[in-house]
């Protein structure tokens, strides 16, 4: 049997799922918003979008990313933000219901202006969430749009990544298989993907109060992101699943059957 350690992401699952039978506390994400990274691992992948998660009892952080469609004349365009939101839930309880709105877009010209100033208001079980129950950042950058921006390294730098103890066990022990094939040449895998970190540095951080209206509303803060890297070998990857997801349902379809054809 071959042996597959994908080191490119991990997957939230031990996390993210519950078991078959349970009542499981769920996160959904409205339209034109997609979890890209929950509990320090990568969800969504090159063709899969992903809007609601399964979460187990405690503590979970949910990244997601506006990008949708929208009319503008006779046409359809899309707009897409360039920072994710960062939802921290510190304490979800079973059968809890999370969500979350945002003000109503009528057209293309109102999707671009609201992508530059994302305000959001959770709600848990229909009601608006409180102040001990969640809150959010938006994660920007000094730099404007990049193609190969590292959110979860950008995350860590700033102390301010979650990853939930089943994704650091999943980690450990594909690191412990490698070690294994180093030292010794034995039970190596027969397949590995690397995907190289970026070296990132914090230039600043400002945090300003935003986020659900009223006194009962889930804070928010904005951080401002700098970083600089050195090229890798991945920035090519990212910047066509950037393009790719920026895509039009009808496009991405044409992208995939040419991929299946080449």
């Amino acid at each position: 049997m071959k042996k597959h350690f994908i080191l490119s992401a991990i997957l939230a699952a031990g996390t993210l799922t519950a078991a078959v039978g349970t009542e499981a506390a769920t996160f959904k994400t409205p339209k034109n918003y997609n979890v890209i990274i929950a509990d320090g691992a990568k969800t969504s992948g090159f063709f899969t979008d992903t809007r609601e998660l399964e979460l187990s009892e405690g503590r979970h952080q949910i990244v997601v990313m506006f990008k949708g469609s929208f009319k503008k004349g006779h046409d359809k365009l899309i707009a897409s933000a360039v920072n994710p939101v960062v939802i921290n839930l510190p304490d979800v309880k079973k059968d809890d219901a999370f969500t979350f709105t945002y003000p109503r877009i009528s057209g293309y010209d109102e999707a671009v202006d609201y992508a530059d100033r994302q305000v959001i208001t959770i709600t848990r079980n229909g009601a608006r969430a409180t102040e001990d129950e969640a809150s959010y950042i938006i994660l920007k950058s000094d730099k404007g749009f990049q193609l190969d921006r590292d959110f979860i390294g950008e995350l860590k730098s700033l102390d301010l990544l979650y990853v939930s103890e089943e994704n650091r066990e999943q980690k450990k022990d594909t690191v412990q298989e490698l070690t294994k094939c180093r030292d010794s040449f034995t039970d190596c895998p027969t397949e590995v993907v690397v995907s190289s970190e970026n070296v990132v540095a914090v230039s600043e951080k400002t945090v300003s109060a935003a986020g659900n209206a009223g006194a009962s509303a889930a804070k928010a803060a904005e951080v401002t992101f700098g970083k600089s890297s050195a090229n890798v070998n991945t920035q090519m990857l990212e910047g066509l699943k950037s393009i790719y997801n920026s895509a039009d349902p009808d496009t991405r379809k044409a992208f995939r059957e040419w991929i299946k054809n080449n």
